[in-house]
């Protein structure tokens, strides 16, 4: 399994990253773990992409997708809503990050990129 981060995407990331070291999760937003404020009961797939302090606890991502930008953890299970080549990309219009996949199409129209950071 692997996902494109296509250079302006890479950009896009990199300014929320900064100087900072930070781990990359690919979330699927679906109400379980320590970086959903609520759970979630709906028939969207929704991903985000996390950047935590490598200090906070993310024991729920598993295992680990490789990207253009190093290692990104994600839950396990939530393979089963993805595809084996995705993409991550900047929508021109929107500025919005948007993730493909190669066969399912659009999986997210706007991927929420949001900052986690120990005591916050």
């Amino acid at each position: 399994m692997y996902l494109k981060i296509t250079p302006e995407s890479q950009t896009k990331l990199q300014s929320k990253i900064g100087d900072t070291d930070v781990k990359g999760l690919l979330d699927f937003h679906d109400g379980v773990g320590a970086f959903s404020r609520v759970g979630t009961c709906t028939l969207a797939s929704v991903f985000r992409v996390l950047l935590v302090d490598p200090a906070v606890d993310s024991h729920d991502y598993d295992e680990n997708l490789d990207t253009d930008m190093g290692s990104f953890a994600i839950k396990g299970y939530s393979k089963m809503y993805m595809d084996e080549n995705m993409t991550l990309e900047l929508n021109e219009k929107t500025q919005m990050l948007r993730l493909k996949g190669a066969n399912s199409g659009e999986l997210t129209a706007a991927v929420n990129v949001e900052r986690f950071e120990v005591g916050v």
